[in-house]
């Protein structure tokens, strides 16, 4: 039987998920695409907590009293118990930004929109809860409180691209409504992101590149590029009790493969980037993004040795050569966090970044005196 902390854990993401799908299925649509948002992401944090507390008895982060967050949550749940795959995480990190974002600022979801999000992740709840638990959903809720939409939709790309022309109406000439253009395209990032493995929200920079690109009628293919791999598997029975919808990722699937071109490669499809916009996190704030110290943090930096793969790290020099700016990619952040749960030990490391820097003290000192 679950321990008792996890059983609470269950019941509070069984009472959270049951709100977000009245709030999804109720007629008024006042706060709908927001409350709906929260309470799912709410209930996916409370899952997951259950099942990483009934495999480690705790699901705070390492010398630290913090819970894990949402995002912590997903890595644990994928990277070292393997109760979710890779499309899973896709939908519950594209969930994790459109609460992030619905609580923090503005989004508009159309209902094919919200159904693909909300439909994906109660698949995702019950294959969680019923290996957790061994409950199905239909034994903790009536199949008739499950997402109801009067044409579900089954594919992917048909859902985007219909939100995407949306989207570049409302940026036509003379609209005036960019601002509900911005709100519409916020999820469809978050979708494209979390495909990406892009752990941060966007910056104000990529939303109006992204925008600008949709003005300027570009294809939605290349303006969301990760979107083009998700394929929508098992299409809607509205004859069954528990419907079966679930994203997964293709690579083949779609009419673009899209990737980041390699240096002195042509591409097929161009979209402005900021070199430093993947590489946006301080070596400074790692160790907050893993629950460490700022020192824990740059000797997590060192013992995996991510300042030597381009990967995860650039730095900006000025015409003197001296450094202006050092950033850490979205990658390295994914390892950083990945080698911390599978057990990295960070107070040898913070010992050996200790040695390292005092060696590099002593060798610029002798080499001041010679």
């Amino acid at each position: 039987m679950p321990a008792r902390k996890t059983r609470q854990y269950v019941t509070a993401a069984v009472e959270s998920l049951t709100i977000a799908i009245e709030l999804f299925n109720r007629p008024s649509p006042a706060g709908r695409e927001h409350a709906t948002v929260m309470m799912a992401a709410h209930a996916f944090e409370m899952l997951l907590k259950a099942a990483i507390y009934e495999e480690r008895r705790k699901v705070q982060f390492s010398g630290s009293d913090r819970s894990f967050d949402f995002g912590k949550c997903v890595s644990v749940a994928e990277t070292s118990l393997g109760i979710i795959d890779a499309g899973d995480r896709v939908v519950l990190l594209a969930l994790k930004e459109d609460r992030d974002a619905a609580t923090h600022d503005v989004i508009a979801m159309s209902d094919d929109v919200l159904w693909l999000h909300l439909r994906s992740a109660v698949t995702i709840f019950r294959k969680v809860l019923l290996g957790l638990t061994g409950q199905d959903l239909t034994d903790v809720m009536p199949g008739r409180v499950l997402p109801v939409s009067a044409s579900p939709p089954t594919d992917v790309g048909l859902v985007v691209g219909k939100e995407f022309e949306q989207i570049a109406d409302l940026l036509r000439p003379g609209r005036r409504r960019s601002a509900e253009a911005r709100a519409r395209l916020l999820p469809l990032m978050a979708l494209d992101r979390a495909v990406r493995s892009e752990a941060e929200p966007p910056t104000e920079a990529e939303i109006n590149r992204a925008l600008r690109a949709v003005k300027e009628k570009g294809k939605w293919e290349t303006v969301f590029p990760g979107v083009v791999g998700l394929r929508l598997v098992g299409g809607p029975r509205p004859s069954d009790q528990v419907q079966e919808i679930s994203l997964k990722i293709d690579p083949k699937h779609g009419d673009l493969a899209a990737r980041p071109a390699h240096d002195g490669e042509d591409a097929i499809a161009y979209r402005e980037v900021d070199t430093f916009d993947r590489y946006s996190l301080k070596l400074s704030k790692l160790g907050e993004k893993l629950g460490l110290t700022r020192h824990q943090g740059l000797a997590v930096i060192h013992a995996l040795d991510l300042r030597s793969d381009p990967k995860c790290y650039r730095e900006k020099r000025t015409a003197n050569g001296h450094v202006q700016f050092q950033g850490l990619s979205n990658i390295a952040l994914e390892r950083a966090k990945n080698a911390v749960v599978d057990g990295l030990n960070v107070d040898q490391a913070v010992a050996d970044y200790n040695t390292h820097v005092a060696s590099r003290s002593k060798t610029a000192q002798r080499s001041g005196r010679g």
